[in-house]
This record gives structure tokens, C-alpha cells and sequence, in this order.
């Protein structure tokens, strides 16, 4: 079975201020990240954005570990999942 886990850091200068939270199966990165960003200079927010990377974080692995990835694969062909639209071309 994979091992999940997150990990929290410091936004880049070039990105803002906040915080990154990134993804791993294992010992690999998944592709993506999603950013908490705060304004400058507002120490309270960087508390509250941290707490909110840390539950999407915790939220993602608990998803993970009870299935979450194998409920979507599940999905029969014919019926299109939340990420998916369908296009009909008519002459």
C-alpha cells in the first residue's frame, strides 16, 4: 500500500506570500501544488493559511488511504466523471 504525505513551505518571493502545499506518493512528488496566499505583513493570516494548507493537507492523505483514487478508476466508461465534459457535433 502507498504511503501519502504533504508538505507545507514557505511561498517562493516570486509567488507572494503564503504558503505551498505539495503532495507525495512515497518518495515522489505528485505533479501540482496549490498556494495559500496572504497579503504581506498580516501575521494572523499567515496562521490561519498555514492551518487551512495543513487541513487540505491531512483531508488529501485521509481521502487517499480510504479509496478515494479507486472510486473515480471505478467510474463506468459511459459515465462522464465531475471533471469531464461531453461535446455532441451535429451536421
Amino acid at each position: 500500500m502507498p504511503r501519502y504525505s504533504f508538505k507545507i513551505d514557505p511561498c517562493p518571493q516570486e509567488d507572494g506570500y503564503g504558503w505551498v502545499l505539495r503532495y507525495f506518493e512515497g518518495d515522489w512528488e505528485i505533479p501540482g501544488y496549490e498556494i495559500f496566499a496572504v497579503p504581506h505583513d498580516v501575521e494572523w493570516m499567515k496562521r490561519v493559511e498555514y492551518e487551512n494548507a495543513k487541513f487540505s493537507g491531512e483531508l488529501w492523505v485521509e481521502e487517499m488511504v480510504e479509496g478515494g483514487v479507486n472510486a473515480v478508476e471505478a467510474q463506468a466508461e459511459s459515465e462522464p466523471g465531475p471533471s469531464q465534459l461531453s461535446f455532441k457535433l451535429e451536421r
